[in-house]
């Protein structure tokens, strides 16, 4: 059987991590901010109302600043520079390939703006591998609760006439893994993006993989088997 594999991006494709620790320290420089605690950072971010970064701001404006900061590195990500521009994991495009060829449909779910996402799937060259996506614009311009509410994955899975049960959400976060669960789809969680494995598994992953990307192929084919 096969089935819709849903990916988010970055964390997940796309090595992001450092350009996003270089931009966070050029915002605070830029800002008169004090460094940030970075592990704070990448373990709390998606709750930053409750986790202090110890930025030296109040926890009400974390949220405000970090979104800043994801805006600064869509910024450079686009800018065409190299050293700013995200790469895809190891073994990315051929485990895409794989899924694709085993007759796979794949998919994208990402809080990432569209005009970044789409620059960066083109350059690339992984764009044509997806169906369907799902991004920041469409919070608005489809009215989409964002992560982890289960709004853009089933919206894609709508699009696409695939059941939940036939789906697989595959990503880095907590938000990701509860995401899929809200959705009742099966969900992998992936250890190499933000979240630690502890963090996944307390969110309720079905699979984790903490093994190069290509691991991807043989635990969807147990899934769909």
């Amino acid at each position: 059987m096969t089935g819709l594999i849903v990916f988010d991006v970055d964390g997940t494709i796309l090595d992001s991590y450092t350009l996003f620790e270089r931009a966070i320290t050029h915002y605070s420089e830029q800002n008169g901010m004090p460094m940030p605690d970075y592990e704070a950072i990448r373990h709390g971010y998606s709750d930053p109302l409750k986790f202090d970064f110890k930025w030296g701001i109040p926890l009400e404006h974390q949220e405000r600043h970090l979104g800043s900061v994801f805006t600064l590195v869509d910024q450079w990500s686009m800018a065409g520079l190299p050293e700013n521009t995200p790469q895809l994991f190891a073994g990315v495009e051929e485990s895409l390939k794989r899924l694709r060829d085993n007759g796979h449909r794949l998919a994208i779910v990402t809080s990432k703006p569209e005009a970044p996402l789409l620059h960066l799937l083109e350059l690339h060259g992984v764009g044509d591998l997806f169906e369907a996506h799902r991004t920041w614009d469409d919070i608005t311009r489809r009215g989409e609760k964002e992560k982890p509410q289960p709004d853009m994955l089933l919206s894609v899975m709508r699009q696409l006439d695939v059941d939940p049960r036939d789906t697989v959400m595959v990503g880095d976060t907590i938000m990701d893994v509860k995401m899929g669960r809200n959705a009742n789809t099966h969900t992998i969680g992936v250890a190499w993006g933000m979240h630690p494995v502890q963090h996944l598994v307390d969110a309720g992953a079905h699979h984790i993989i903490d093994t190069p990307f290509t691991e991807i192929v043989p635990v969807v084919k147990k899934i769909f088997s």
